[in-house]
């Protein structure tokens, strides 16, 4: 028996803003570049004041706003100095914190002492957090949007591939339950069980089948493989679901059960790291590395832990490694070029890897993300961007 994967489920993305003219604008050219996400099957929901008469919009705003997974604050004086913009932000902020959406701040405009907002902490867009307008990087406000489209894509496909993740798990386990029914019910000591209890002949097939059922519950419950695999279920839809610390307990009992399963250590690696336990995922995702030498997932993800404990060789080593073992890995070009950029302002390197980054983006015909990192390289080289189609 064979199971096909369904699609994914749409992504909700729920955009808060001022209803200044000045944010208005803005908030329209967005819209316009958002239109190249409708492939990915999401949901753009605006923050609207106005709604049908007899209706109360602000909830119908709340709902929108807890029912999706994805929350955008498009941010400017004008954002902060309104009440409702004020609300929505703390829900938004609760919702982020307990890991039932993710915040992205769009700073708009110029602000006064950024890290002292709610969302401060936040990587907030576009590049390099410079505001949309009267800002020298972003000569062309075009290229803001596009680089705030193509970092919502990113969080997007991310949680969609949470979800195939999720259903690739749960669609083994049925074949595998499957599977070992068809096994029993065809088996002898199955038959001989039947004959022994004298079942008629014309009820032999069903009786074949609700005693194969029977065996394979108590099977799904007692195998320590489809214990394994049960509880890697909960973890990963628990992770869908940001509950980093549920999802990091059932991984937890999944290596007790199975120490030598790769896939559970890389996910509690996932977990802690989002969990800020850098330290717990860099040991999750050095034990991965040492069931398998050869996982450059975990060489990228270990390299990013490193990152976030300020170890910035450390985090470099590992995306190097992770390149030699996958010499097209755009992942780890892109976190390396980025490392040597910020952190250890080595241009020179920092351009060698952005330029390979680039020569796989066109490789692949993701336009926008060459165009982008292009323009990394220009203004690490101290040259004018231009783009070329």
């Amino acid at each position: 028996m064979s199971f096909l994967l369904t699609s994914t489920r749409t992504i909700k993305l729920f955009f808060a803003h001022s209803n200044s003219r000045k944010d208005e604008k803005l908030r329209k050219d967005l819209e316009s570049h958002l239109s190249s996400l409708q492939p990915l099957r999401v949901s753009i929901n605006w923050q609207k004041n106005q709604t049908l008469v007899g209706r109360d919009w602000k909830q119908e705003i709340y709902q929108q706003l807890n029912t999706s997974q994805v929350i955008v604050l498009l941010v400017s004086p004008d954002f902060l100095a309104a009440n409702d913009c004020r609300n929505i932000t703390k829900r938004a902020m609760e919702l982020d914190s307990t890991g039932k959406a993710r915040v992205i701040p769009v700073k708009l405009r110029p602000i006064d002492n950024w890290q002292a907002t709610p969302f401060g902490h936040l990587q907030c867009l576009p590049y390099n957090g410079e505001p949309i307008t009267n800002s020298r990087f972003w000569s062309r406000q075009d290229d803001a949007f596009v680089n705030i489209v193509e970092k919502i894509r990113e969080e997007v496909e991310k949680i969609q591939e949470d979800q195939r993740q999720l259903q690739l798990i749960r669609e083994q386990q049925k074949s595998e339950i499957f599977t070992s029914i068809n096994h029993f019910i065809s088996s002898h000591s199955l038959n001989r069980i039947i004959r022994g209890i004298n079942v008629p002949p014309f009820s032999v097939g069903i009786a074949a089948s609700v005693i194969g059922i029977a065996v394979l519950l108590v099977f799904c419950h007692s195998s320590p493989q489809m214990q394994v695999n049960n509880l890697l279920i909960q973890g990963q839809d628990k992770l869908e679901r940001r509950d980093y610390q549920g999802a990091s307990e059932d991984y937890t009992e999944a290596i007790k059960i199975d120490p030598k399963n790769i896939n559970a250590y890389i996910k509690r690696g996932h977990a802690r790291h989002f969990l800020k336990d850098y330290q717990g995922a860099i040991k999750d995702y050095t034990q991965a590395i040492k069931i398998d030498p050869k996982n450059v997932n975990a060489y990228i993800k270990r390299g990013d832990a490193q990152y976030s404990i300020k170890k910035y060789q450390a985090a470099i080593d590992d995306y190097s490694k992770a390149i030699r073992l996958s010499p097209d890995s755009v992942d780890a070009y892109r976190n390396r070029g980025f490392v040597y950029e910020n952190n250890l302002q080595n241009k020179q390197e920092a351009i060698k890897s952005y330029q390979k980054l680039a020569t796989l983006y066109k490789k692949q015909g993701a336009t926008d993300k060459y165009k982008e990192t292009i323009y990394k390289i220009q203004k690490l080289q101290q040259k004018k961007p231009r783009f070329s189609n």
